[in-house]
């Protein structure tokens, strides 16, 4: 009887803990990339974007718009969208000004707290790993979040 009594308790207390929804259970994708990222690396095909590049660029997400900051004329402002229910993760975004406005870039995102990973492949080919190697035709963002 006092062991039945023992794994009562234990099933009990394992319930609550289930029961309980923690902090991260409840802030969504979309709500932990909210604000300001700072680029630290840019590969395309294989090729590092330059230091001063990279250290000046900063990417701010704002409810459902994305703003490259300093941007260039047509590649500024965007609306992106995000689908964790994929693996890896989706990522799309949509020009919002300039001569692509409306064509949509695809990707994939990895969020891991503050450390932010974003893989755009070559115009309909979606990436499937978080690389830009030589050839690839892709390009890959690594960003921290500013602090």
């Amino acid at each position: 009887m006092k062991e039945f009594s023992v794994a009562l308790f234990i099933l009990m207390a394992a319930s609550l803990v289930a029961a309980e929804p923690t902090k991260h259970s409840t802030r969504t994708d979309f709500d932990v990339i909210q604000g300001t990222w700072n680029l630290v690396a840019l590969e395309a095909d294989g090729k590092q974007a330059p230091a001063k590049l990279v250290t000046a660029v900063k990417l701010i997400f704002k409810d459902d718009t994305l703003t490259f900051a300093p941007g260039e004329p047509g590649f500024t402002s965007y609306r992106y969208k995000l689908d964790p229910t994929t693996k890896p993760a989706g990522f799309s975004m949509t020009h919002s000004d300039g001569a692509n406005k409306g064509k949509t870039e695809t990707g994939i995102y990895l969020l891991e707290g503050d450390r932010l990973k974003i893989c755009f492949g070559r115009p309909g080919h979606l990436p499937t790993k978080f690389t830009a190697k030589a050839k690839s035709g892709q390009a890959m963002y690594s960003l921290e979040r500013q602090k």
